[in-house]
């Protein structure tokens, strides 16, 4: 992991917090574009709304693994790396 400046970091701690606040521990996060994600949840039937996060494409994978290995959340099938939002179903 490379290393991160102070500002990067307080910007992915914002972003780890707003996501704590709709996290569950049922719910499921991933990374992927907004518009792509809701085409593959379409065409699997899925009904669950997700929640979107904006982040950096560099930060995404970050966050999205301090959720798996810290809180044990699930990591959704649809997740991608360096991607520009984050969801949360």
């Amino acid at each position: 992991m490379a290393k991160l400046s102070v500002d990067q970091v307080k910007e992915i701690n914002t972003i780890i917090a707003d996501i704590e606040k709709v996290v569950k521990p049922d719910s499921e996060i991933g990374a992927r574009d907004r518009s792509v994600l809701s085409s593959l949840l379409k065409a699997n039937k899925i009904e669950k709304k997700p929640v979107f996060f904006n982040c950096r494409r560099e930060h995404s994978n970050e966050i999205v693994n301090h959720f798996i290995n810290n809180k044990s959340v699930k990591r959704n099938k649809f997740h991608m790396s360096a991607q520009t939002a984050i969801y949360i179903l």
